[in-house]
């Protein structure tokens, strides 16, 4: 596909992004597949911007942007999900004939009831004792779960529906000859990656080791190792243990599991243990958690 229509693809994402701000109100911006804003930040709150613009807590935002965007790459859909400072957000990827593009991230705002998966980064309550930073968290609006869900339901729809009328409109506007793979588009073995990260998703309760989802994917455990780790930001044990503190706190939802049955599923031999990881993932413990959640 040449440059320009690829150029063109990107524009009409970015008019889709500034389009969808307008009409609801969320954050909105388009990423490139390494997490960086390619296009103007709509209606970006003062507490994001605030985040983003202290180097300490930058990278934490962008982690979450990336994490978020693969999630609803995997799927193909919107998946809304909590950031690690509490607010909500959804992604969907840009996807044209097996290239990638890019994703709009949408969201920023407060859900009303705490449902969401949190995206754990290392770290991430520092920002707490900003007091300015704290005192913008405190204003970020508050915004309806089926709100949230009407909103990512019209994005995909409006993403599908655009990717079907726009192979018809921009094949017939320039002459399309001998399409080259646009550099955007997932190699092989990221293909590969995302297949791991659904294998992980799937098996939280069995035994994840390192060899095993290396296996499952085909690769070497060594290389596997080191591709998971610049592609994810963290190596495999860190992101198991991180995707596995999300599941348990999902569970920690439901009273009929006990906080030792909790740990037992998750392939923890000592419920102390369990304790520990989950109070340096969430920063408390999984009783006072447990409680948060069912007062609110």
């Amino acid at each position: 596909m040449s440059l320009k229509i690829q150029d063109d693809y990107l524009q009409c994402f970015f008019s889709i992004a500034d389009v969808f701000a307008r009409a609801t109100g969320l954050a909105t911006a388009v990423i490139d597949v390494m997490g960086n804003v390619i296009s103007d930040c709509h209606n970006f709150n003062s507490f994001c911007t605030l985040m983003r613009k202290n180097e300490q807590y930058r990278a934490s935002c962008q982690k979450c942007d990336k994490y978020c965007a693969f999630e609803g790459l995997k799927q193909v859909k919107p998946r809304i999900l909590c950031c690690h400072a509490g607010l909500s957000l959804f992604s969907m990827p840009h996807i044209h004939e097996g290239n990638l593009y890019g994703f709009i991230i949408c969201g920023q705002v407060r859900a009303r009831y705490q449902e969401y998966k949190t995206i754990v980064i290392d770290g991430q309550s520092q920002w707490m004792n900003d007091l300015k930073i704290k005192r913008e968290w405190d204003q970020v609006v508050v915004v309806d779960n089926n709100a949230l869900t009407a909103s990512a339901n019209l994005l995909n729809y409006i993403v599908d529906n655009f990717e079907r009328e726009s192979d018809s409109e921009m094949i017939g506007f320039y002459e399309v000859s001998n399409p080259k793979v646009y550099s955007s588009e997932l190699s092989r073995h990221e293909k590969k990656l995302m297949e791991a990260l659904r294998y992980i998703d799937d098996n939280l309760y069995g035994e994840l080791s390192l060899e095993s989802v290396a296996a499952h994917v085909c690769l070497s455990a060594n290389y596997f190792s080191r591709f998971f780790k610049k592609r994810q930001g963290v190596n495999f044990k860190t992101w198991v243990n991180q995707k596995k503190m999300q599941k348990a706190g999902e569970l920690l939802h439901d009273p009929v599991h006990s906080i030792d049955s909790i740990a037992r599923k998750l392939q923890y031999a000592q419920t102390s243990y369990f304790c520990r990881v989950f109070r340096a993932a969430h920063q408390t413990s999984p009783q006072s958690f447990r409680h948060a959640r069912l007062s609110q």
